[in-house]
């Protein structure tokens, strides 16, 4: 099935985009492809492009000379700038790229350690390792744990299955607590390629999802859609999904603490930060007395977006609000609006900042330390300040 899929979408987009030219790289922007596609494809030829780079013979050249090794870092430069795929590899290339994204989107884990290492054993260099998570988009937060972890804890080599057993830390932290709609939102990158076919609503083939979850362990899911399948139940949109998530969704666990060698995901870092975090007020009260001051009465009426903004985050809610819903709520304004009413209705700074870690950092697998977010979080955590 998933051959099939794969063949299916490369198909579609050989059709949209044949191979009668070359196409450049820097027109791949432009042809409205998701961008998980994009990224794979430029990563990708940016990996032909080095290996097709010119090589100087140090035999008749002093390739030391530093006026030989800035011309040619700036012709390497200027060839890398007008790369460009040539007509005859475009469909091989294309093919690679979506199988490689598939399997990706499907077995994160497996396939990262396949193209991180290969087939070989060696033990890479950190900033190797890194280097080549940036094939892939979806799914940040294996990459942002990562270097966090090879931040706080430097090694001169990561071996492959250290790097594996990562990986799967990451995704039991990171997946602990997920509900029906929280596990569809981490499919939407597959239902992206899905909705390049012409059927509506864009659905995936069970198969693939049953690869997806059987990699998470999850199998009470797993068994759900093996008996769809058995059903002849072939693919799934994503609402149909949620519904068989939903009826699936065993119940809820605590998610384990990373143990102090395994990485923690941002959003948790976050949430466990904020967790101890005093916002001191600055009233000269005496300690004692600020407990006895309560916050101020809800009024009787449900009050607007606006007033909700103004409340949550100043004078900047309003003005900000297309960032903040395209940057760290994917685009759904609906959510937006339920968190800021849920934040309207947080007495303390700690409540505020665990809805934050897990209504909007983890659920959307936002970068903490993003513009966006830094943002967001100091005017929420100003508006107790200001109390």
């Amino acid at each position: 099935m998933t051959e099939s899929f794969v063949t299916r979408l490369t198909q579609q987009l050989q059709a949209a985009l044949p191979a009668r030219r070359t196409y450049a790289i820097a027109e791949l922007d432009r042809f409205g492809l998701p961008e998980a596609i994009v990224t794979h494809l430029r990563y990708t030829v940016a990996a032909r492009l080095e290996a097709a780079l010119p090589t100087l013979d140090e035999t008749w050249f002093d390739v030391h000379a530093p006026a030989v090794r800035e011309a040619y870092q700036v012709l390497c430069t200027r060839l890398r700038q007008h790369g460009h795929i040539p007509a005859e590899a475009w469909p091989t290339l294309l093919q690679q790229s979506v199988a490689q994204l598939v399997a990706y989107l499907t077995q994160p884990i497996h396939t990262l350690v396949q193209h991180v290492f290969g087939h070989a054993s060696a033990a890479l260099a950190p900033e190797r390792v890194i280097e080549r998570l940036q094939a892939f988009v979806p799914y940040a937060y294996f990459r942002e744990a990562l270097t966090l972890y090879l931040r706080e804890k430097p090694t001169a080599t990561l071996e492959r299955e250290r790097f594996r057993s990562i990986l799967q830390q990451v995704d039991r932290q990171f997946t602990a607590d997920f509900d029906a709609q929280a596990w569809v939102r981490l499919l939407d990158p597959l239902y992206e390629l899905a909705s390049l076919f012409p059927e509506r609503p864009a659905a995936v083939p069970v198969p693939l999802l049953i690869t997806f979850f059987s990699e998470k362990q999850q199998s009470a899911f797993t068994a759900r859609l093996q008996q769809l399948t058995s059903q002849g139940v072939q693919v799934l949109s994503a609402d149909a999904l949620h519904k068989v998530l939903a009826q699936a969704q065993p119940a809820p666990t605590t998610p384990a603490m990373a143990t102090p060698e395994e990485p923690m995901p941002l959003w948790r870092r976050f949430q466990l930060q904020q967790a101890h975090a005093v916002v001191e007020p600055p009233s000269a009260l005496p300690r004692w007395m600020q407990f006895y001051q309560q916050p101020p009465a809800a009024p009787s009426t449900e009050p607007t977006l606006d007033a909700v903004e103004r409340a949550v985050l100043g004078p900047e809610g309003i003005r900000n609000r297309e960032l903040f819903i395209q940057a760290l709520f994917g685009g759904d304004s609906a959510s937006y609006a339920q968190v800021l009413q849920q934040l309207y209705r947080a007495s303390t700074w700690a409540e505020a900042s665990q809805i934050i870690a897990q209504e909007v950092f983890r659920r959307y697998q936002v970068n903490i330390y993003s513009e966006p977010a830094v943002a967001f979080t100091e005017a929420v955590e100003r508006r107790y300040r200001n109390r």
